[in-house]
């Protein structure tokens, strides 16, 4: 397979891409088409601008991973535009991207052993969904619960999505903060997420820094199998020199 190829196998992060083209559409569904208040507008615009990074990030990673870049352009070029954020209506060129997701699914034999074979990059789109599920869900949370309270903290979209981010990063600038008895039980479980986000992190650098190379991998696998041919091959001259000393005897 080409390294140009690389994005219509069924990859983790192509099924990342998948699973975020559908919320992408989402977003862009309701901000278009739904009668929204300006804090669920604020909320979903942050979203949409994190999705977006999100693909940007994946496109240029491909690109520059590709051996003919020209050609990956000629292929890609409407997912780069699909990508581009705060130009709405462009998002549903993303249905081409879910497309071609699905045929490769459907054509793959299985997309589980893909996933198991992939560990690191399974494990990185995980933790990006993880965070955009985290973000969406505790941002849209905090603001349907302190917007209950007269004396809430977080006013708008932008606060409870900078809150999120920043709660999740456990960084807590503490500029912005529920005052609610349930908003501080969201941030309690929120803090714990983004714990065990960074963990996530965390182990995934630790693993890729001490695991080895496909390159020691495939010299580990060749020096071992030259130690069993070498062996077999000593065991064959010896049986042949017992078979020479055993005629020698009878002689």
């Amino acid at each position: 397979m080409k390294k140009n190829d690389i994005k219509d196998d069924t990859k983790p992060m192509s099924l990342l891409s998948l699973i975020l083209s559908f919320m992408a559409l989402f977003v862009i569904s309701g901000l278009l088409f739904f009668p929204l208040t300006s804090e669920t507008r604020q909320v979903l615009i942050g979203l949409d601008f994190i999705i977006c990074s999100i693909f940007i990030l994946q496109l240029s990673v491909d690109l520059i991973r590709a051996a003919d870049r020209v050609q990956f352009m000629k292929r890609h070029w409407i997912d780069f535009l699909a990508s581009l954020p705060m130009i709405e209506p462009l998002r549903y060129a993303r249905l081409f991207s879910i497309l071609r997701v699905i045929l490769v699914i459907r054509s793959s034999r299985s997309v589980i052993s893909q996933l198991l074979n992939n560990k690191h990059e399974t494990t990185l789109a995980s933790i990006l969904l993880l965070m955009v599920i985290l973000l969406t869900a505790g941002s849209s949370m905090m603001l349907f619960i302190e917007g209950q309270s007269p004396d809430a903290n977080i006013q708008d979209g932008g606060d409870a999505m900078w809150w999120a981010l920043v709660t999740i990063s456990t960084v807590g600038y503490g500029d912005h903060y529920p005052v609610t008895d349930a908003g501080r039980i969201l941030a309690a479980g929120l803090i714990i997420c983004g714990v065990g986000l960074f963990g996530m992190i965390s182990g995934l650098v630790t693993s890729m820094i001490t695991s080895p190379t496909k390159k020691q991998t495939s010299r580990a696998e060749n020096k071992e199998r030259l130690l069993i041919e070498l062996v077999e091959k000593q065991d064959e001259i010896l049986r042949r020199l017992d078979k020479l000393e055993q005629q020698k005897e009878s002689k």
